[in-house]
């Protein structure tokens, strides 16, 4: 039935393994329970793996070198400091005009303060008043190796504070007459993987000798890309975890996925005691996925595997109360799109934003992009179908995966003379897309060496990320 309001829950960093795995390790009953009522797009993607262009991409629904965010903005994480441009609307203010009640909670990642800029209420959101990494008053247990993981054995975490008042909004929101767009976006699981102490220890029972599938030392793969062979922030470099630091930063992670979990569990049942359930279409996904050890990596980098371009999306319709499944290749991007598809605000989209719904493409393929990390550039672009992975670079190496014989991706076949016709055929078909897309990369010319900074610093000199902090702040 056609949804009057629109509720969006999104995560940063959670892997698409584990709603999809069968017999995964990790717990989420209220997630499973949802995925009952709800619709499971199996083959969705985030179009990039990095948290402010895909973000980005989400609320406007314009791909990174459209809107210029391309790389992280916000304090130390991006040299030099930057937003998404006040010339770039979001659905959100789009809403507004249509009527809506709009209500962001939580992580924005485009600039500080600038969703209240835009007109938008943000409460406990960097978009706001409050920082994006406010200072914790909490307590950990030790063993402790931030940022892989902390136990918190006192205080509460702020993933439970701007769910709480998410509840308050919704509340809030539903009293009124007017329609409403309400989002809830976590940092959880982003690390630090700091989690309370009773989710750390549902995983007690992980085996001691746990390692991560898919894991080899760091940096010692051959056949990769140059960009794949140092770290570009202190977390991505595992080299000093042993096998006990890789199962206690599992047991986190899946712990700080179980956290969240019960608390979207609260939050979809008193939206059900609300009265929401046949009026509201409700939402959960992510911004991208996690490496967990995948290829000796942490956190994410400049690379398109598996574990960190796939994102779990579960799109509950209003009135719905069947668990559904859809195997169509779906992009992040779209998912504004497609929660106003058949809504009260549909008239806001395009027809060709309309034409990009997941009720309506029909895609068998995810594209996908990647241009800077910190500062540094990294020119990547995508391509997936259902066997076949492709990325391209003007500065890099060509990567070929056969996904069928070789899923962990392990060996890059982008110089085997049995698949290239496969791998020709890939990259005319990203071509056409980089073309339709007037993405620059498609048109050739100079660029900076792989890892360079975009003010001309050579790839091996580290930036200093604290020197644009806060002073209060660089303790």
């Amino acid at each position: 039935m056609p949804a009057r309001n629109i509720v969006f829950f999104i995560t940063d960093q959670w892997r698409w393994d584990t709603l999809n795995q069968l017999g995964h390790p990790c717990k989420l009953p209220n997630l499973k329970a949802f995925g009952g009522e709800s619709t499971n797009h199996v083959n969705a993607f985030t179009c990039v793996p990095l948290c402010t262009p895909a973000r980005g991409s989400l609320f406007t629904g314009k791909w990174p070198h459209q809107t210029g965010t391309m790389d992280n903005v916000q304090g130390s994480s991006f040299y030099p400091h930057g937003k998404l441009h006040p010339s770039h609307r979001t659905y959100m203010e789009r809403m507004q005009d249509a009527g809506y009640n709009v209500s962001f909670i939580g992580k924005w990642h485009l600039g500080d303060g600038t969703l209240h800029e835009r007109g938008i209420d943000a409460p406990l959101s960097d978009g706001g008043d409050d920082p994006l990494m406010p200072p914790a008053d909490m307590e950990f247990a030790n063993p402790r190796k931030t940022p892989f993981y902390g136990t918190i054995t006192r205080g509460i975490h702020m993933d439970e504070k701007r769910v709480l008042k998410g509840i308050e909004r919704l509340e809030s929101l539903s009293a009124s007459d007017q329609p409403f767009c309400l989002i809830v976006s976590l940092p959880g699981p982003h690390f630090p993987h700091h989690v309370p102490g009773e989710w750390v220890h549902l995983y007690d029972d992980i085996p001691d000798d746990y390692m991560p599938d898919n894991f080899i030392p760091q940096f010692t793969e051959e056949g990769k890309p140059a960009a794949q062979g140092a770290p570009y922030w202190p977390c991505q470099d595992t080299r000093n975890l042993d096998q006990q630091d890789w199962r206690r930063t599992a047991q986190h992670y899946w712990g700080f996925c179980s956290f969240i979990d019960d608390l979207f569990g609260r939050f979809r049942r008193r939206m059900s005691e609300l009265g929401l359930d046949d009026t509201t279409r409700l939402a959960f996904t992510a911004d991208h996925g996690e490496m967990l050890g995948a290829h000796g990596w942490f956190d994410k980098g400049p690379f398109f595997y598996e574990e960190v371009m796939r994102i779990p999306m579960l799109i509950r319709d209003a009135g719905q109360v069947d668990a559904r499944t859809s195997d169509g290749f779906v992009n992040f991007r779209d998912l504004f799109p497609t929660l106003l598809s058949d809504s009260g605000a549909e008239e806001i989209l395009t027809a060709e934003e309309r034409a990009r719904s997941y009720n309506v493409t029909n895609a068998d393929h995810a594209v996908y992009c990647y241009d800077a990390y910190q500062g540094r550039q990294f020119k990547f672009r995508g391509i997936r179908e259902t066997r076949y992975k492709y990325a391209w670079s003007p500065h890099d190496l060509e990567e070929f995966y056969d996904l069928e014989m070789d899923p962990q991706e392990r060996v890059n076949r982008a110089g085997d003379p049995a698949l290239a016709a496969e791998k020709g055929r890939l990259k005319s078909r990203l071509f056409d897309w980089m073309n339709a897309e007037s993405d620059a990369l498609a048109y050739g010319g100079y660029q900076l060496p792989v890892g360079s900074y975009i003010d001309g610093r050579p790839a091996h000199e580290q930036h200093d990320h604290k020197q644009h902090l806060n002073p209060a702040l660089k303790q």
